[in-house]
Formats: C-alpha cells, sequence, structure tokens
C-alpha cells in the first residue's frame, strides 16, 4: 500500500488562533498606558505575518488574519453598543 500526499478530506479553520504571549503581552501594556495604539500595531502585525506564514506553510487554501487585532468577538462587539 503506498502512503496518500493528499488527506483525503477538505479541512478549514475558522475562527480565531490563540495569540502569541507577546501579543497578549503588548495588549496588557497598551491597556496600562505603557505603549501607543502605533506600538501594539506593529505588533499586531508582526503576529498577523506569523499566522499567515504558518497557514500557508500547513497547507491551507483560505487564510486569516487569526483575528489578532480583535481581543475576543464578544467584547469587541459589545463595546459597540450603546444605550
Amino acid at each position: 500500500m503506498t502512503a496518500r500526499t493528499t488527506p483525503p478530506f477538505r479541512a478549514d479553520h475558522v475562527g480565531s488562533f490563540l495569540r502569541p504571549p507577546y501579543l497578549l503581552e503588548a495588549r496588557e501594556k497598551k491597556a496600562r498606558g505603557e505603549i501607543s495604539a502605533a506600538q501594539l500595531r506593529e505588533v499586531e502585525d508582526r503576529a498577523i505575518a506569523e499566522i499567515v506564514q504558518f497557514q500557508h506553510d500547513v497547507g491551507l487554501q483560505s487564510i486569516t488574519d487569526g483575528e489578532f487585532r480583535r481581543t475576543y468577538f464578544h467584547i469587541d462587539f459589545l463595546e459597540q453598543l450603546g444605550g
């Protein structure tokens, strides 16, 4: 029997990837006023570049930013509600 090089199924990733520790630390620093929004964005950019490369390397056909600019979907949503 020969080994298959591709699985006989399709897999997709839906939702957020786990944030790397350095991104979580940057978010905490931003919350404490130790770094600016621009500095946080630079860290997010680095984390996004890394997760995009990871997805490419493992062969995913659709790639996401990992939702790394969000804290959590429901929190980001709820913070936008008024009244």
